[in-house]
């Protein structure tokens, strides 16, 4: 069995590319974003993933969309991408969609990628192969991360554990 992985992303044509929010990813267009999507959903199938493309518009019916999906396939994997994410007008819509997730596949990873497209490597974090059984409970890369981090060193906690309330 292989792991599944669910891609939800804007659909192409739902976005106005010359709002303010979306001017900030510089050079996005309708046809870049539908190779991305495109070229991220291969990527992730050569690598003996199970993935899966869900283009959503925004709102209500966006949430259908994903409803419908999640109702025909159990997903191991959930992919939402930089559109919905980063963009603080879609904050609430990023926020159903991690609670709708959330309740119907409630084992599911959230899975988010360091950059515009999906790798193979960002499911890796979580399961070591497209076959694995074996979740791993901490993503790999997070300790190495939060050593990277100085803000880490500076909490009192880092240094003697967690402090006391009163």
């Amino acid at each position: 069995m292989s792991v599944s992985a669910i891609q939800i992303g804007l659909h192409p044509d739902a976005i106005d590319y010359e709002a303010p929010e979306f001017a900030a990813f510089a050079g996005l267009t309708r046809e870049r974003l539908r190779a991305a999507n495109d070229d991220n959903l291969a990527l992730l199938r050569d690598a003996g993933y199970e993935a899966d493309g869900c283009q959503i518009d925004f709102g209500e019916t966006a949430l259908d969309t994903i409803r419908a999906m999640l109702g025909r396939k159990r997903y191991d994997v959930v992919l939402i991408g930089a559109g919905v994410r980063l963009t603080a007008g879609n904050t609430l819509l990023f926020e159903s969609i991690v609670n709708l997730v959330h309740t119907a596949l409630p084992h599911a990873r959230f899975i988010f990628n360091h950059s515009a497209a999906a790798t193979p490597d960002d499911i890796r974090r979580h399961y070591p192969g497209p076959a694995s059984t074996v979740l791993l409970d901490i993503p790999r890369d997070l300790e190495e991360s939060a050593k990277k981090n100085p803000g880490n060193a500076a909490r009192p906690e880092a240094a003697h554990g967690q402090r006391e309330t009163r």
